[in-house]
């Protein structure tokens, strides 16, 4: 299910970015930036990188009346997906990478909630994706790149929450987002 969100994901933000460029090319691919000996992992320049860089579990609906427990059999796991968007222009091309990331951040501005009905090709378990911007320091941010076994580029790291995962009972559901918010409010 992670897999096909992310996918549904890149193909939402290619369209985008298709649709604002006037391109007919791939301008984002779903992929690690270098490969485990180091190199590129793709041989494709001039494109933005989507990579996962880490999964964890959404403690916050828990402490504010989730789903204790998660991890049990039929009880849907609510995870935070970490991404980054990570521009491979260079040269003459640096500026266009630039303003790719620059309409990333602008269509997440945009769309910080993406709903079931929003997403073509969302796992139907899947209710919807709330995108958070993340601040990173200089020193994580080399970090990251290091282990990454890439240079450092331009661009830009967002935290994907509420991304439900269902054991092996899936008539379960989960509550709405209003409920969520609404039992995350009753908790400040």
């Amino acid at each position: 299910m992670i897999y096909e969100s992310l996918r549904a994901l890149e193909l939402e933000i290619n369209s985008h970015l298709k649709y604002v460029t006037g391109s007919n090319e791939e301008l984002l691919v779903l992929s690690n930036i270098a490969d485990q000996s180091g190199a590129k992992a793709l041989q494709q320049d001039n494109v933005v990188y989507f990579s996962l860089l880490r999964i964890d579990e959404d403690k916050t609906i828990n402490k504010s009346g989730g789903y204790p427990n998660n991890f049990k059999k039929g009880v849907p796991t609510l995870l935070v997906l970490y991404v980054m968007f990570a521009s491979s222009h260079s040269g003459n091309r640096y500026k266009d990478g630039i303003f790719l990331i620059d309409k990333i951040i602008g269509y997440f501005h945009e769309n910080s909630v993406l709903k079931q009905t929003d997403i073509d090709g969302l796992p139907a378990e899947v209710d919807s994706l709330v995108f958070d911007l993340q601040n990173i320091d200089f020193r994580e941010v080399s970090n990251i790149f290091s282990a990454t076994g890439s240079k450092l580029m331009p661009h830009v790291i967002y935290k994907i929450r509420l991304l439900p995962v269902f054991g092996n009972d899936n008539n379960r559901s989960l509550p709405s987002m209003k409920e969520l918010n609404r039992r995350l409010n009753d908790n400040e």
